[in-house]
């Protein structure tokens, strides 16, 4: 049964749309509908690699695990990954297209051509094979300054004709001026964008619901045919779009830092390490910052030359050098790029730096290309891994760096061949694998690693469930949504 799309928009950024959206994909599935999310234009640097070899931002995948479909590049027609504080990579239809400037992005004729021909193709593909499309705006619905060239939010709604609900965040207050001032822009600008609104949702409200009679009582008389409701606050383990989640645990046994770079690509990769039992993670931003931890992670990055010197600038490679035999080390991706020898890009596809030394940590070194790998993968542990007992892992690649062996041995091994380095004497390792530690026996096998080197025992607990851990969640989720009466 085909059922009309709808559009969840927002009154501004991180009101929540991409948790809500999720919401509703489980909702609707749980009523028997094929769901599929869609984000038409997303900015991101966290991106997740699909089946057929296509990046979407990892967002609109869990959103489609919650509709328990197959994450597929039309649920994300366009992706941006910023590079530079005003040029990002552009992403069609899961292929890189351009470096673009933010003036050539929306100032292009034939880039907004291209980009409503990449969404059509993603309209077309969804309205055959789903019976239901759940649309994610982005930031403010109502961008008096970009409503001509909108793609994603009023834009996208009036060409599915989608039932819109606008979410509005109460956890930075100023809701009631929020839904007001959206509803005014609207009618300023595009009166037409106004009538498609079905409803207003007040989201994060923690408390007394009865607080809010006031504001309520207030606002529904501007609001004509629209529904209002407010959904409660709820403290739910799923990834965020954006946000960076260090998590501290009352009595840490294992520390865990985590560089925080300025172009942090796949931040989420490490959030199931701090599942583990008494694992403090943390993002350290400043070499004063780092301390003395139980290891340290160098993340992935969309601008790895850049990043690599970031480091150097601010004295952070100083202390991963300083670490190094010390403190177990782990690059992953662009991490694992900056911790090996050189780093050639003779192309300058990484940045106008052209080739720079890596930290020399690694005896392997990276030629950068044009060509994206994007791919799921599926990876042993290699003989020379401490972490064998972990058995096989699986996660994603996605990089332009092709590694240049020159002696390293190899972190994992597949038939198709290896796949990261390993220094087993000073205790530094590299991958390219994202969602590395989404696998539970390697996780553990790491954690207890760091505690046996500490003189602490090895855990006893049962593995985490990863996905029980999600399906309660998006289940919660999807109830509280569901007792609201507002989608039915």
């Amino acid at each position: 049964m085909k059922r009309a799309p709808l559009a969840i928009l927002g009154t501004s950024s991180h009101a929540g749309k991409t948790t809500v959206v999720a919401g509703l994909c489980r909702l609707y599935a749980r009523r028997g509908l094929r769901v599929a999310p869609l984000k038409s234009q997303n900015m991101s640097l966290n991106s997740y690699a699909t089946r057929h070899g296509e990046e979407i931002a990892r967002s609109t995948a869990v959103q489609a695990r919650a509709a328990q479909q197959e994450p597929t590049v039309a649920m994300n027609p366009i992706l941006l990954k910023p590079k530079a504080d005003d040029v990002s990579q552009l992403i069609l239809f899961g292929k890189p297209y351009a470096d673009v400037s933010a003036a050539e992005y929306f100032g292009s004729d034939k880039l907004q051509a291209l980009k409503w021909q990449a969404i059509d193709a993603a309209i077309a593909s969804l309205r055959r094979d789903y019976d239901l499309i759940v649309v994610e705006g982005a930031g403010s619905c109502a961008e008096p300054n970009l409503r001509a060239l909108d793609v994603v939010n009023f834009g996208l709604a009036r060409r599915l004709a989608a039932e819109v609900h606008i979410l509005c965040d109460i956890d930075k207050g100023g809701v009631f001026a929020d839904i007001l001032g959206t509803l005014q822009v609207l009618s300023l600008t595009e009166p037409a964008d106004a009538a498609l609104v079905r409803g207003f949702l007040i989201n994060k409200f923690r408390g007394d619901p009865k607080i809010l009679d006031g504001g309520l009582d207030f606002i529904r008389p501007h609001l004509g045919s629209a529904s209002l409701g407010v959904l409660q606050y709820l403290d739910l383990s799923l990834e965020e779009e954006d946000r960076i989640r260090p998590r501290r645990c009352l009595h840490p046994e294992i520390d865990i830092a985590v560089l925080y770079l300025p172009h942090i690509a796949n931040a989420t990769d490490f959030e199931h390490l701090s599942v583990e039992e008494n694992v403090s993670l943390r993002f350290v931003r400043r070499a004063d910052e780092l301390l003395s931890p139980d290891a340290i992670i160098v993340p992935g990055s969309k601008n790895t030359i850049w990043d690599l010197e970031y480091l150097r600038r601010c004295g952070l490679a100083d202390e991963l050098l300083w670490h190094a035999g010390k403190t177990p080390l782990v690059g992953i991706c662009g991490g694992f790029e900056m911790l090996g020898g050189t780093l050639f890009d003779p192309d300058r596809t990484e940045s106008s730096a052209g080739s720079v030394p890596g930290l020399g940590l690694l005896a392997v070194d990276f030629a950068f290309q044009r060509d994206k790998l994007v791919r799921p993968c599926r990876y042993r542990p290699s003989v020379h891994n401490p972490l064998s007992d972990a058995g096989e892992i699986e996660g994603y690649e996605i990089h332009t760096g092709r590694p240049l062996y020159r002696g390293a041995l190899p972190l994992f091994e597949s038939d198709t061949g290896p796949d990261g380095a390993i220094d087993a004497e000073r205790l530094i390792f590299g991958s390219f694998v994202h969602d590395l530690w989404k696998n539970p026996r390697f996780t553990r096998s790491f954690v207890d690693w760091l505690r046996v080197r500490k003189g602490l025992t090895r855990l006893s607990s049962p593995l985490p469930d990863h996905r029980d851990r999600f399906e309660q969640n998006i289940e919660s989720l999807a109830d509280a949504i569901e007792a609201l009466g507002l989608f039915l």
